[in-house]
């Protein structure tokens, strides 16, 4: 861990940075290229845009509690890089597979679905391994620099997709981001944290049975799973981030699974205008990246998110208004920018609040137990999100998010996290 007050002299967090920006370029165009091969190529429904976008949050659901005490067992560094060389191989199948004619709904979302389980890994130990890279007092700095190169990602990236999916189709630009994962791995490879004592119990030496020596493998993951969900719920902020950010991935997931579909039905965006309007996100959050510091400085940690998440509630209002205002690229426009700062803001700051008050000996697990609330939320959501759209119209389906936003942020300003701060 650096004393250096610049980041930039931590040899460690300038890799993780690298493999961070390269594997988040790839991902901001495949972001685009994906579900608009599901829609332009296959000719998706708003209940498969719902399946494909529950494929994403699935693994969370059912491996996120046992990715947390793997990555609270061993080296992390590992855990990273075979992630991203994983996901890159997942990635080349689609357009190998729409090259030979055979590209179906059910291989992307089986790909979604394998490549969410490796990110489920990978995002619990990139979150688990900051805080040994670099000083709590650098916390927030951390996280904003990595969302400020997401942000400028986001500008450039949705609007390269765009024009990618128009030139060469939706399968061939996934091509782009398989290559990234493979950059991204490389850059890991010289990241070396530093690792906290692990807290695994070993197997009784006198275990010697294989069905003995499994029971009580369960028995110790069980153990740490339990440490870590302990944490979660005794720990007041903890537990208050947990309960309002399940609102916002409900809201989240049940805009997701019709906004594509909104943006090629409803507003009849092309490829390009869709990565157009993406790239004004990136423009907000990187925005929100840039002040994400200085605000929680002025208004303090707790504040932060509240400015956050009302930025945010007045972007996905926009979106939902767009052709009724007129100006529906403008209107499209706008909504992404204010959605890309406020959530920025929000995040940069909820993350380094979480970071500074857990462990990081628990971290992984802490991480973990709270990511299977939210994503099992998100799951339940994405499945929601479709059947409304189904039934209500994709509108309709955009304003039950927006509604869903609305009562975090009521939560959030009768709950302790209003005041919190990162001391």
């Amino acid at each position: 861990m650096t004393t250096s007050e610049s980041l930039w002299r931590n040899r460690a967090f300038t890799r993780l940075w690298i493999a961070h920006v390269t594997s988040g370029a790839g991902t901001a165009i495949t972001n685009v290229a994906l579900p608009l091969a599901a829609v332009l190529v296959l000719g998706a429904t708003p209940t498969q845009m719902g399946l494909l976008a529950a494929a994403g949050s699935l693994p969370n659901l059912l491996f996120g509690l046992v990715a947390g005490v793997w990555v609270d067992r061993v080296r992390r560094k590992p855990f990273l890089i075979w992630a991203d060389i994983g996901r890159s191989l997942l990635l080349v199948t689609i357009p190998v597979a729409a090259w030979l004619g055979q590209l179906s709904f059910l291989q992307i979302w089986l790909v979604t679905f394998a490549a969410g389980t490796l990110t489920v890994f990978f995002q619990i130990a990139a979150i688990s391994v900051l805080p040994a890279l670099v000083e709590k007092r650098q916390l927030v700095e951390a996280n904003s620099k990595l969302s400020t190169s997401d942000a400028v990602i986001a500008i450039a990236g949705p609007a390269a997709a765009g024009g990618l999916v128009q030139l060469f189709s939706a399968p061939r630009a996934i091509l782009v981001d398989a290559f990234s994962y493979l950059l991204s791995a490389l850059a890991l490879g010289g990241v070396a944290e530093e690792e906290p004592k692990h807290t695994a119990q070993p197997d009784r030496e006198d275990a010697q049975e294989p069905v003995n020596r499994v029971r009580a493998a369960v028995a110790s993951i069980g153990r740490e799973v339990g440490e870590g969900v302990f944490e979660l719920l005794r720990t007041p902020l903890l537990r208050a981030l947990t309960v309002t950010s399940s609102l916002g991935m409900l809201a989240g997931s049940i805009s997701a699974a019709v906004q594509m579909l909104f943006l090629v039905d409803q507003l009849d965006f092309t490829p390009s205008v869709i990565g157009i309007v993406a790239a004004f996100g990136g423009a907000g959050s990187l925005l929100g990246a840039m002040l994400a510091g200085k605000s929680s400085r002025l208004l303090q940690a707790g504040k932060t998110l509240v400015v956050g998440k009302l930025l945010w509630i007045a972007g996905t209002l926009l979106l939902a208004g767009a052709d009724l205002i007129g100006y529906e690229v403008a209107a499209a426009a706008a909504s992404r920018a204010l959605v890309g700062l406020g959530s920025t803001i929000y995040f940069v700051n909820q993350i380094s609040l979480r970071q500074a008050i857990t462990s990081v000996r628990l971290l992984g697990r802490v991480t973990a137990a709270r990511r299977f609330v939210l994503f099992g939320v998100a799951t339940v959501g994405a499945f929601i999100g479709g059947a409304l759209g189904e039934a209500f119209g994709l509108r309709a389906t955009l304003l039950v998010g927006s509604a869903a936003l609305t009562l975090e942020l009521v939560l959030l300003l009768f709950s302790t996290v209003r005041n919190a701060r990162i001391e």
